[in-house]
């Protein structure tokens, strides 16, 4: 009986396999998403590299989680998650995940980028934490439809918030990003609070706008199957927030970021 279960079982993870495929050595389906979609990256309210591995325990607990470990990051990894920027995991251990290789991040390699454990824990690194029953602020989605929105909304977003929100689709997939509600703070640079949309998988590529005040920004289409959201409050003013939609879009319809519809 028990070996009757686990072929069944392992036929069930080969045809979830075939369905979504491999492409540059990663799946891109759901198999690991209950365990990997709580994996997120954070940085310190002051900036990029500026916790030790104490503040970034103390980051990951605050918010309901844990610091992730080796194997939930590269779970996580498996589905697209791809931050250029290293980061505290597991038993002061520091590296970062990397889905897509490139010059200017993971030395031209993919998979976890390993700094290995470091004997100085004062070392100052972002944090890579482990929550899969908080996806309020960020997350990896590949649902290919979902609502994202601010923290609390539809309450005030809190300040000094920073929130990465990975959307991975099938390939063949692209992605409609189409904004309800539409609320944070105004500035004539939006250098205050803002919302980025990245047509990438993280944020160090691939900007396609910043966003602030109140007028509803178009809706966009990603040019592949990736994109990342950034949103970042600074330490005075809120507002209302921002709730949107993204929908996945098949490859074969035409469509145009100048417009609000496609055919």
């Amino acid at each position: 009986m028990h070996i009757l279960f686990v072929a069944v079982a392992l036929g069930f993870v080969l045809k979830e396999a075939r369905a979504w495929g491999y492409k540059n050595g990663i799946l891109h389906n759901s198999i690991w998403l209950e365990q990997a979609a709580g994996v997120y990256h954070r940085e310190s309210r002051k900036g990029r590299y500026q916790l030790t591995y104490k503040e970034a325990k103390a980051v990951c607990k605050f918010e309901g989680g844990t610091i992730a470990t080796y194997d939930q990051l590269e779970a996580a990894r498996q589905i697209g998650f791809h931050v250029c920027a290293a980061g505290w995991f597991d038993r002061g251990r520091v590296g970062y995940p990397i889905v897509k290789p490139g010059a200017n991040c993971g030395f031209g390699k993919v998979g976890i980028i390993d700094y290995g454990y470091r004997l100085n824990k004062s070392e100052r690194w972002d944090v890579y934490c482990y929550n899969p029953n908080s996806k309020e602020c960020g997350g990896v989605h590949t649902d290919p439809v979902k609502v994202l929105q601010s923290p609390g909304f539809p309450e005030e977003y809190l300040d000094e918030q920073i929130c990465y929100w990975h959307i991975r689709l099938r390939y063949g997939q692209r992605i409609r990003l189409h904004f309800l509600e539409f609320d944070i703070e105004d500035d004539t640079d939006c250098l205050s609070d803002y919302l980025e949309i990245y047509d990438s998988y993280d944020d160090i590529t691939g900007l396609a706008g910043r966003y602030c005040g109140y007028e509803l920004p178009e809706d966009f289409f990603s040019t592949g199957n990736v994109m990342t959201l950034k949103f970042r409050s600074d330490s005075s003013v809120s507002a209302g927030g921002f709730q949107l939609q993204y929908i996945a879009v098949d490859d074969s319809l035409h469509f145009s970021n100048d417009k609000d519809t496609f055919v």
